[in-house]
Formats: structure tokens, C-alpha cells, sequence
């Protein structure tokens, strides 16, 4: 099993309440419902950067999604997917900098669940 972690930065013309509400709704609907999802993702997890973070100013990254996939030729072929590339990839654009969001393919290594 191997996760993707994408660190998402918003759009620069959008609130940060804009564009957590357009990626908690609008686009996770978009992947729960595109049928590549149900052939290549095990499991889908968004974590939004919390309000209290831009107290600051700008935070480093807008929230962080975790995808999780059976190996990488499956992450490969969900992205090259017809049905990806028609229904969630241009969604993206709308609500994230797809130029300042980083994407990485990672083994996870369990060190404390106390769950």
C-alpha cells in the first residue's frame, strides 16, 4: 500500500472559507462519485489547515489530502483514467494553485497508534 500526499495551497483569489467549502463539497463529491475512485483509491482523506493558522498569516499550505492506493501503478493509472481526467482534474484548477501544490508518493511507516 502506498499513500499520495498532496499539499494543496487555495487559488490566490479565494477565501480560505471558499475554498474549503468548494473542496469538502463540490470536489469531494467529484472523486466519491467518479468511477475510477472505486477501481484504484482505498481511501481518500482531506485535512484543511485550521482557522486559527492564518492568525499569522499566510500558513504554509492550505491542507494536505491522503490517497491511498494498492501501489503505484494504480495511483498511475487513476490519474490517467479517462473518467479522472474528465470529471476531477478540472475541478482542481477551481478552488487549488495547482503551480504551488506539491504532490508525493509515500510508504508510511507506523511509529505510535494509540487509537
Amino acid at each position: 500500500m502506498i499513500k499520495l500526499i498532496v499539499a494543496i495551497r487555495k487559488r490566490a483569489d479565494m477565501s480560505v472559507e471558499a475554498f474549503q467549502a468548494h473542496w469538502r463539497t463540490r470536489h469531494a463529491q467529484l472523486v466519491k462519485d467518479c468511477p475510477a475512485t472505486a477501481r484504484y483509491i482505498r481511501k481518500y482523506v482531506q485535512c484543511h489547515t485550521l482557522p486559527e493558522a492564518y492568525a499569522e498569516g499566510a500558513a504554509a499550505f492550505d491542507g494536505t489530502a491522503e490517497i491511498w492506493f494498492d501501489s503505484v501503478a494504480d495511483k498511475d493509472a487513476f490519474f490517467s483514467d479517462p473518467d479522472y481526467l474528465r470529471d476531477v482534474q478540472p475541478d482542481e484548477a477551481r478552488f487549488a494553485d495547482m503551480d504551488e501544490t506539491v504532490f508525493f508518493v509515500t510508504g508510511e511507516v507506523p511509529v505510535l497508534d494509540a487509537t
